[in-house]
């Protein structure tokens, strides 16, 4: 069902008003199905809009006498899973809102919340959605780059086992959130260049804010990115050592063993007549020599740090 804001009354995101009652300029939220059945919607705006509904891409179109975007807002518990998508059109009496879930629902009343809709204008109310949008994003930063710290802490101090797909989780959110930031920064530089002067100079003036607050955003993001690239490259050294200590104790225990592999190829050859076979202190001599070799390679393994 529709629901609709009359942008002139005093508190207009109160509460929706009477169909029948509401002048404009309004705010409309319908479903796909809804903004099908509007009359007075030009064709021009249809066909954009369907070509736009399926993406899931952050785009503005400017047209002689409305805009038509569309939105697809990440899931900040998962930001690698399908997006919510959005999708708005824009003239001087009516903001359309394409809304199938309850996104644009929830964006109006944190924009009621915050006071930020201060002017009874469909381009103010535009700017106010978009700005919403990101408004508490560098929060969820913050919380991704904590998680990220105590996985480095992890890995450095406890020598738990993280795993290569935790680090690239983290790689591939950070990727996802960048694109669209920038893909944000795009829509509102385009519509503050106000080409098709559909809104006010200064109206038009206000989405640079929501320029330079997505492009903060979008830097943010490539910083954790490239976080998320040391953590692989520290996790890969880590195994890296393990392979090495590894192949240390593997050829430590071989050279100790190498006095015992030479005297059991040495009495081991198929020979009849063999110097010392005949002595009665041959086979303690041989295994005492051999204890003794033992004991000075492990000597020596220990003042070089190598045990």
């Amino acid at each position: 069902m529709a629901i609709v804001y009359d942008l002139n009354r005093p508190d207009p995101l109160a509460a929706p008003c009477d169909a029948e009652t509401c002048k404009p300029p309004l705010i409309k939220i319908l479903t796909s199905h809804e903004f099908s059945q509007l009359p007075n919607i030009s064709l021009e705006g249809r066909e954009g809009l369907a070509a736009l509904e399926p993406a899931e891409a952050n785009f503005v179109e400017l047209y002689p006498s409305f805009i038509i975007g569309s939105f697809a807002v990440p899931d900040k518990t998962d930001p690698t899973s399908d997006p919510d998508r959005l999708a708005f059109y824009l003239e001087n009496d009516h903001l359309i809102i394409i809304d199938d879930g309850n996104i644009a629902q929830e964006l109006l009343k944190k924009i009621k919340a915050s006071g930020m809709l201060t002017k009874p204008t469909t381009s103010h109310a535009l700017y106010a959605f978009m700005k919403t949008l990101i408004a508490d994003d560098f929060t969820w930063f913050s919380v991704m780059e904590d998680a990220m710290e105590a996985l480095e802490e992890t890995m450095l101090t406890d020598n738990g086992e993280v795993s290569v797909q935790t680090i690239m989780s983290y790689r591939r959110a950070a990727m996802r959130m960048g694109s669209y930031y920038q893909q944000i920064a795009v829509m509102a530089d385009l519509i503050a260049d106000n080409e098709n002067k559909v809104m006010t100079r200064e109206e038009a003036h206000a989405f640079a804010h929501v320029v330079t607050h997505a492009n903060h955003l979008a830097d943010r993001a490539d910083m954790l990115r490239e976080y998320s690239l040391q953590l692989y490259e520290l996790h890969q050294t880590q195994i890296d050592l393990k392979q090495n200590s590894t192949m240390q104790i593997l050829t430590i225990v071989t050279v100790m063993f190498a006095p015992l592999t030479l005297v059991t190829g040495w009495f081991g050859m198929n020979l009849t007549v063999l110097p010392g076979l005949d002595w009665p202190y041959m086979a303690f001599t041989i295994i005492g020599l051999a204890l003794i070799m033992i004991v000075v390679m492990v000597v020596f393994f220990k003042k070089k740090n190598w045990l």
